[in-house]
């Protein structure tokens, strides 16, 4: 760690490693020295600012170079930002750099892809005009679906089962489809009620017991149509043997911990 990091950057770090599933062991235990309100609380939002920014640049954007004025108009809001910010990250951001984040975010390291997304969130209805349409993007998730299906060789693929009056329990539902060695899956739901994302969002939980008891965050998701959905998985930490997917409606950003008193659907591993 750099000598010269704060506690509240090292915190801000801690949790946009907990955010993309990066911390090690010895960082887990770190994390103890914190005060967990604190942690927590900055978990959550590196959480949604991740789920939601990281899956809509990283998947949806198209391959085509960003163009030029829309670019150092995102630059600009990104240089305004970062000067009032005490983030750890640099604070000075050449067109490079920039580019690096906007147009191609793998060339960056995980954490700083989390940081940068919370950026990347709060100038993401400047670039709404230029996005795909959602039924390019449904497509294009069809595809990965499918290409997981036909090239996995330990696939788990399991339907969802109704843990809720509100679902008939003879009714298809989807299924949760997951690959071990690819640490990739896919969750498609047919049935799920739509949700209103100011007030609540669908939380997926993996059961994994060679890991321990608690259960893996598989990511936060929204239902915006009556019409089969697919979401893709982001589990936080690696899943070696899954034995239940479970389905939890949480507050907006989701929960580190859930109560799991609204747990609407279930897929088991028999």
């Amino acid at each position: 760690m750099n000598t010269l990091m704060t506690s509240d950057d090292r915190l801000r770090e801690l949790a946009a490693g907990y955010a993309i599933g990066d911390l090690t062991n010895a960082e887990m235990l770190e994390i103890t020295s914190f005060n967990q309100t604190e942690f927590n609380a900055m978990a959550e939002k590196m959480d949604e600012a991740a789920t939601r920014a990281f899956l809509t640049f990283q998947r949806v954007l198209p391959a085509e170079t960003m163009p030029d004025d829309l670019s150092l108009r995102l630059q600009s809001m990104a240089q305004g930002f970062l000067k009032k910010s005490a983030s750890p990250l640099e604070t000075e951001v050449s067109q490079e750099s920039f580019d690096k984040v906007i147009v191609a975010p793998s060339s960056l390291s995980g954490r700083e892809i989390a940081a940068w997304l919370c950026v990347a969130a709060s100038i993401a209805l400047t670039l709404i005009a230029w996005l795909p349409s959602r039924g390019e993007r449904d497509i294009s998730m069809v595809a990965k679906r499918d290409q997981l299906i036909a090239s996995s060789n330990d696939l788990v693929r399991l339907p969802w089962t109704s843990n809720s009056a509100d679902y008939p329990a003879d009714s298809p539902l989807g299924e949760v489809v997951w690959s071990t060695s690819a640490q990739q899956g896919y969750m498609t739901f047919t049935r799920l009620a739509k949700n209103d994302p100011t007030k609540e969002q669908y939380q997926l939980w993996i059961i994994d017991p060679s890991r321990d008891e608690k259960p893996v965050d598989g990511g936060v998701f929204d239902i915006v149509s009556g019409s089969e959905t697919i979401v893709p998985i982001n589990a936080k930490l690696r899943v070696d043997k899954p034995a239940v997917f479970a389905i939890t409606v949480e507050k907006p950003g989701g929960v580190v911990v859930s109560d799991q008193k609204r747990l609407p659907l279930l897929a088991k591993v028999k």
